[in-house]
């Protein structure tokens, strides 16, 4: 059912605009003063500059669908490096490494669920250096310099997410899609159609097809809009189960 959510939170708008069409014909009478043809070139407008910002929505969009799974493949061999590091010193705990990566990991899981602030995620990798000095103490140098790598590729993630995240694609764009899609559901109102049937297909068609793209490209613009209990605000954010699975991986090998 999700994929169906931004249509069905549509539909009202697009109901509203096709009463207000009849209201004005069969209320006040008005049939319109511009003929539907002459809309075109309005129309035409509109579904450039929408593909316009889709396209460039969706390349961020694309690039945001590939982090969490690196973000999981980081944290991972960051640990297979902490656990050599243990084998190879005997005065390092494997298991308190691995809860080093452990807090990490619910770290910056809670913080794409808008659970922890972005200050206190970075705090997290504050921790994480302090580990890493102790294993390179330790002697093991080597792994923790291969540490420090994970924790750089970590950090460039976090850092990619929040600035996705918290910045709009091109606000100026918007402005006009918003203003075009006011001129549009205008014209739509005084627009004379040949016939009721298609005042009653052509309206309510534009309306959604117009209202629907701006809804789908603000979705699209922030793919992490999720909730603190998990659940994903829009209907077109980017999947985090990757670093779920690996939490659970993580947390039955460190046991009880």
């Amino acid at each position: 059912m999700l994929k169906w959510k931004l249509m069905m939170t549509t539909l009202p708008f697009v109901l509203v605009v096709t009463g207000l069409k009849a209201l004005v014909e069969f209320g006040f009478h008005f049939t319109g003063v511009v003929d539907f043809a002459d809309v075109g070139v309005v129309l035409t407008g509109a579904v450039f500059l929408t593909g316009f910002l889709l396209a460039g929505t969706m390349a961020d969009y694309k690039e945001s669908e590939k982090i969490p799974g690196d973000i999981a493949n980081s944290l991972e061999t960051m640990e297979e490096f902490f656990i050599l590091a243990a084998a190879q010193q005997s005065s390092l705990d494997r298991k308190d490494l691995q809860r080093q990566v452990l807090t990490l990991t619910d770290a910056i899981r809670g913080w794409l669920i808008k659970r922890l602030t972005t200050p206190q995620v970075f705090a997290a990798f504050v921790e994480l250096n302090a580990t890493i000095v102790r294993v390179e103490k330790a002697g093991a140098g080597y792994h923790a310099s291969r540490a420090v790598s994970q924790a750089l590729s970590l950090r460039r993630a976090v850092s990619r997410i929040d600035v996705i995240s918290r910045t709009g694609f091109l606000p100026p764009a918007y402005a006009l899609l918003e203003v075009l899609l006011a001129v549009i559901l205008g014209l739509m109102m005084v627009a004379k159609f040949k016939n009721p049937v298609a005042t009653y297909v052509l309206v309510p068609f534009f309306a959604l097809v117009n209202i629907y793209m701006l809804r789908l490209i603000k979705d699209i613009d922030d793919p992490f809009d999720y909730a603190p209990d998990g659940s994903k605000k829009g209907a077109a954010e980017v999947e985090i189960f990757p670093i779920h699975e690996y939490r659970d991986r993580l947390a039955a090998r460190i046991g009880p």
